[in-house]
């Protein structure tokens, strides 16, 4: 398979392409649910490592047709922004977290822009993983508001949210601290 010019091939690693890199604009969730990324895969309903197959469902854009265990897959987007945020849900019931992640994403009836499931986290602990699409419209705080008025209904308690990366108000504060202190020194 010939590369596109913007992905390096010498890794030898199946690539997929989504969003505006992507010819149809497919999205990510649209691969990761291809490829099984959403079906656990080890005990305690976890997803673990790369798919457990000599060959991929769906045929990558680049790269080799089959993922090495030490390398697995790799996905190169061009989106709009996207918040990770995840609630962590006192309880060890993976199927109550999936029931409060579908009811709070869009897809199940819940809030406009947002992508949520269910997943263990940990002992005793589940979380809903949440993709916020347009954080200025649904952001973080709407989002654990929800998660928790819903866990409540199951008679369930939620701990403090978390972004998995810096929120978009952090990286450009970052940056502009950082082009600031460069422009100090010269």
């Amino acid at each position: 398979m010939i590369c596109p010019h913007y992905v390096h091939c010498d890794a030898a690693v199946p690539t997929y392409l989504y969003g505006a890199a992507h010819k149809d604009g497919r999205t990510l969730a649209s691969i990761r649910r291809q490829l099984g990324y959403f079906t656990p895969n080890s005990p305690g309903e976890q997803w673990r490592g790369a798919p457990d197959s000599s060959s991929l469902p769906v045929a990558p854009d680049a790269g080799p047709a089959t993922p090495s265990r030490s390398k697995g897959v790799v996905a190169i987007g061009a989106t709009a922004w996207v918040d990770n945020y995840n609630v962590p849900v006192h309880t060890a019931d993976v199927a109550a977290a999936k029931r409060i992640a579908r009811a709070v994403s869009e897809r199940g009836g819940g809030l406009r822009s947002v992508q949520a499931m269910g997943l263990a986290h940990g002992e005793g602990v589940t979380e809903v993983a949440c993709n916020l699409l347009d954080p200025a419209r649904v952001g973080a705080e709407q989002v654990q508001e929800r998660v928790r008025q819903l866990a409540a209904e199951q008679g369930l308690a939620v701990g403090e949210g978390y972004f998995t990366d810096f929120s978009q108000e952090r990286t450009v504060e970052l940056y502009m601290q950082s082009a600031e202190a460069d422009a100090s020194q010269q």
